[in-house]
């Protein structure tokens, strides 16, 4: 009897290993290093080649008729000179006249692409590094997976050994010994997959996006500047009372971290980068999308002033 009791011991410790125990991996897997390092961030910095926004000179636009929308973003994008004498020549039909007009819609034609162009260039970026988060997430989620797999595999094999041991076991505190031992054993091992830590994996990214929207600088150091401008203006928001960095980040603040962050996920998120969990990259992700979307937006604010370029031809 003592060996019946002996054997089943074995067999629920052998469940118990082969249902837990997963392949180790190391930093010489290959996709873990193609998650580990930011391939996203732009080759040339955005700030190295930037031009001057910005009127330098205040130019009244009333008497064209331009929305005051319309008018915050000719300020923005510098050429609020170029529109006021676009406007002042337009009816004049002598050849030095179409040429100045044909000069000055190219400076303000370049602007608006140049715009364009930015806005798309952060848009690609953001869409690199939310589908690089997705990827890492599910990565982590099939590991994650397979270790439930085998928890709840071996929960089940330790309980039909255990009723087996239990039944073939005459012995009444033998008898008991395996049936708490077994019970106590496959608990732990639900318990497990319904609350797992699951794995890690290094995912950096020095060039955040995130982090300036978090940590709000007084001064630009990862965004173009018409971006950021925009980011930073409250008109452009839906409301005008806060600007749209401002309400991206209480967004966040309420639906990802319901309005309460520790400074582990927060130091992780904003910061460089680490050692992530599934769940974390599956939050970066979803940050990055709506800062997307944002993003993307903006060119609904360049469309009516297109518009307005358009009608003055």
């Amino acid at each position: 009897m003592k060996n019946l009791s002996k054997i089943c011991s074995v067999l629920l410790l052998t469940a118990v290993i082969s249902s837990c125990s997963t392949p180790k991996k190391t930093a010489s897997n290959s996709k873990l290093l193609g998650f580990k390092y930011n391939y996203c961030a732009p080759g040339v910095p955005y700030l190295q080649n930037e031009i001057s926004w910005k009127d330098s000179v205040r130019t009244d636009l009333s008497k064209t008729n331009i929305s005051a929308h319309d008018q915050l973003l000719c300020r923005i994008l510098g050429i609020s000179s170029y529109v006021n004498d676009l406007y002042t020549i337009n009816h004049d039909h002598s050849p030095e006249a179409i040429s100045r007009q044909v000069l000055l819609k190219q400076k303000i034609t370049s602007r608006l692409l140049l715009a364009q162009t930015q806005l798309q260039a952060v848009a690609a970026e953001l869409d690199c590094e939310g589908e690089r988060a997705d990827m890492a997430a599910a990565y982590l989620d099939g590991i994650n997976s397979k270790r439930n797999t085998k928890l709840t595999v071996g929960s089940v094999i330790i309980g039909a050994l255990t009723t087996v041991a239990t039944a073939a076991i005459s012995k009444n505190s033998v008898q008991t010994a395996v049936g708490v031992g077994g019970g106590l054993l496959g608990a732990g091992l639900g318990a497990l997959t319904i609350n797992p830590k699951g794995k890690q994996l290094e995912f950096y990214h020095d060039h955040n996006l995130l982090r300036t929207i978090w940590t709000e600088p007084k001064t630009n150091t990862d965004y173009p500047e018409f971006v950021w401008e925009m980011l930073h203006e409250k008109s452009f928001s839906n409301k005008g009372d806060v600007t749209l960095s401002q309400s991206i980040k209480n967004r966040w603040l309420q639906f990802e971290f319901d309005e309460h962050i520790d400074q582990t996920q927060e130091a992780l998120l904003f910061g460089n980068g680490g050692y992530y969990r599934s769940d974390d990259l599956h939050t970066r992700a979803t940050m990055i999308n709506q800062l997307q979307s944002t993003i993307r937006s903006l060119n609904q604010d360049l469309s009516s002033l297109i518009a307005f370029i358009t009608r003055m031809e």
